[in-house]
């Protein structure tokens, strides 16, 4: 099965778009602009971001934001593109709610009306988007100067070599990749067949705000997938926690950004060089581990 990240926004927010702006092919300075309409027209900061503890900020660094600014984000990860970028997300937070510091799952402040516009991965949406679809819309994530990045979550099954039973496993792998099968795991857990699987006629409304969000966001001229990280073993959560950091004391603490790079360059190298992890995705390939530049 797969999922990623995408935009979802209450239709209240719509009225507040940018002049010329396709809300199915928006930009980064265009979503900042519609975050600032919405504040300096309504007074109130309705972008949202999923910070909290145990929310998915960290991937939409890793998949979303910095590879649609620097088309990387290990080698790139100190560059002047990145700074920009830094810039672009300090910006937006002017006009994002407080509480984002708190936001784990962003369908929750969504359906509560604290939030009108906000990213987060679509098994994090379903339950707003189910609840009120008429409300809502699930719109392709935002464009950079370097493209429409976005992740891609595939879940896969292996067989260990030393499985008591190889047959009965191969046999429950060929019953989930089943189009029905596949189907069933979309309807109950929000995540997108890997199959040519055919999407049903009665498809949950909310179901299909998420499949009609993804089809563009996939299908966009100038969309570009990026992998999770990948090959970082034990050393995978240390990866993660060094983006949270860096976003931390970038934009909630309010540090100098080419600072607080060169300083978490030094952490992330040392993450890459211990997990022994060559480049992936749009660092493209390394004989060694994978290093900012």
């Amino acid at each position: 099965m797969q999922q990623t990240y995408f935009l979802a926004a209450n239709k209240q927010a719509l009225q507040y778009l940018p002049s010329g702006a396709d809300v199915n092919a928006l930009t980064y300075d265009q979503l900042i602009a519609w975050a600032k309409n919405i504040f300096e027209k309504t007074g109130q900061k309705r972008f949202g971001w999923p910070v909290g503890t145990n929310g998915l900020i960290h991937r939409l660094l890793q998949g979303y934001w910095y590879p649609s600014y620097t088309g990387g984000l290990v080698t790139p990860f100190k560059s002047p593109e990145a700074v920009q970028m830094w810039q672009k997300i300090k910006e937006l937070w002017q006009y994002s709610n407080p509480q984002s510091t708190t936001y784990a799952f962003m369908q929750e402040p969504l359906q509560s009306g604290e939030v009108w516009v906000a990213m987060d991965h679509g098994a994090r949406l379903i339950n707003v988007l189910k609840a009120k679809p008429d409300e809502f819309i699930a719109v392709p994530a935002p464009a950079g100067p370097k493209g429409r990045y976005y992740m891609s979550v595939v879940v896969g099954l292996g067989i260990p070599k030393t499985s008591p039973n190889p047959g009965g496993a191969e046999a429950l792998i060929d019953y989930l990749l089943k189009p029905e099968t596949q189907i069933t795991t979309f309807r109950t857990n929000s995540f997108f067949p890997v199959t040519d699987a055919e999407m049903p006629s009665n498809l949950d409304k909310g179901l299909k705000l998420e499949a009609d969000a993804v089809a563009k966001q996939s299908g966009a001229k100038d969309a570009k997938v990026v992998p999770l990280p990948v090959g970082l073993g034990s050393q995978g959560g240390n990866f993660n926690t060094a983006m949270l950091n860096t976003f931390q004391r970038i934009v909630v603490k309010n540090e100098d950004i080419q600072t607080v790079l060169n300083e978490q360059a030094a952490i992330i190298n040392k993450v890459m060089t211990d997990a022994n992890a060559k480049c992936w995705g749009p660092d493209g390939t390394s004989t060694g581990p994978c290093q900012v530049k």
